[in-house]
């Protein structure tokens, strides 16, 4: 069973090259729908994932993860640090399409 809370760091992440070097994504994935009203077992069952979006610039994609920022800033060393990145489980991603 995986950890039930994880720490945000609040740190910035340091990227190598350049902005153009990660394209800008639209990710369409699935995420979980819960309800916790009470309801008749047939009604629950028809119950569906609910098809999400997000959109930012890619930094990782493989079988297990997709992940996208949304804001970056140039370091003085000319680095770029990124920031609202989100990770989304790779089973969960129906597609990665590429905006620009």
């Amino acid at each position: 069973m995986g950890k039930l809370s994880q720490r945000v760091s609040t740190r910035k992440k340091k990227l190598t090259g350049k902005i153009d070097d990660y394209p800008l994504v639209k990710v369409s994935t699935l995420d979980w729908v819960s309800h916790s009203e009470w309801m008749h077992i047939d009604k629950a069952r028809r119950l569906k994932p609910d098809k999400c979006f997000a959109v930012g610039y890619l930094l990782t994609e493989n079988r297990s993860v997709v992940q996208v920022f949304g804001s970056y800033s140039y370091d003085e060393d000319g680095s770029i640090s990124v920031g609202t990145i989100e990770t989304i489980p790779g089973s969960w991603v129906l597609e990665v399409k590429k905006i620009k």
